[in-house]
């Protein structure tokens, strides 16, 4: 004969219960927090669309002449003024704001049109910033060396490391920049690694060197001036 089951047999009791709930509480608002978080760097990206779409039909409305020089990039490179500190080498900023390495392979071609002589690749930072798998963003930057050397194969090809960072995407940069010089080793181009004259003592980017933590500031932009002349000019 089966016993009868006693009150409140075989269910958590209610200080049990109390601590799940809360603990499920606890991660849903940690998840919802993440999750706004990713969203509004998303939205922030989303609002600067119309933008890139000018940018991008003002370059296709001045396509590269053959031997010149193309800075390739996100916002770092597009605040660069490379026309001017690199006239003779016929310098043209392709740089836009909120850029991904997809969005550069997507834009490729514009930049190619030359062929350009030389073309300075700076970008994987925002990939960082909206969380595209690390694998994905070395992915995109080998297609756009492997598209560059097929369409341009006499074109020079530069990569710069991606810079450090102020925010908790920091520990990311190292092991992309790894990944970055390994490319360009297994393809024999050139690669310029930044990392160390943008630390700060305690390794992330440099105080006097940015003002909102991601950015070169004035000062910033002269290093990276200095430290591409010698790599420009050299014959």
């Amino acid at each position: 004969m089966t016993g009868r089951t006693t009150r409140g047999e075989g269910r958590p009791s209610d200080g049990r219960l109390a601590r799940r709930i809360l603990t499920l509480g606890i991660l849903g608002a940690a998840w919802l927090a993440f999750d706004a978080h990713l969203g509004s760097r998303r939205v922030s990206r989303a609002r600067e669309a119309n933008l890139r779409a000018r940018i991008r039909s003002i370059h296709r409305s001045n396509p590269i002449l053959p031997g010149e020089t193309v800075f390739l990039g996100d916002s770092i490179t597009f605040d660069g003024d490379w026309e001017a500190t690199f006239s003779d080498l016929g310098a043209r900023n392709r740089g836009i704001g909120w850029d991904t390495t997809a969005d550069v392979l997507e834009r490729l071609d514009e930049s190619l049109d030359g062929p350009p002589a030389t073309v300075v690749l700076m970008i994987g930072t925002n990939d960082l910033f909206i969380n595209v798998p690390h694998a994905q963003t070395v992915r995109n930057v080998a297609h756009i060396l492997d598209y560059v050397n097929e369409v341009a194969p006499d074109t020079r090809i530069i990569v710069q490391s991606v810079l450090p960072r102020t925010d908790r995407y920091h520990p990311l940069v190292a092991p992309l920049n790894e990944a970055l010089s390994r490319i360009c080793n297994e393809r024999e181009l050139e690669f310029i690694d930044h990392t160390e004259r943008f630390s700060g003592s305690d390794g992330l980017l440099d105080p006097a060197l940015h003002d909102d933590g991601i950015h070169p500031n004035g000062e910033g932009h002269r290093v990276l001036i200095d430290a591409l002349q010698p790599l420009l000019h050299r014959t």
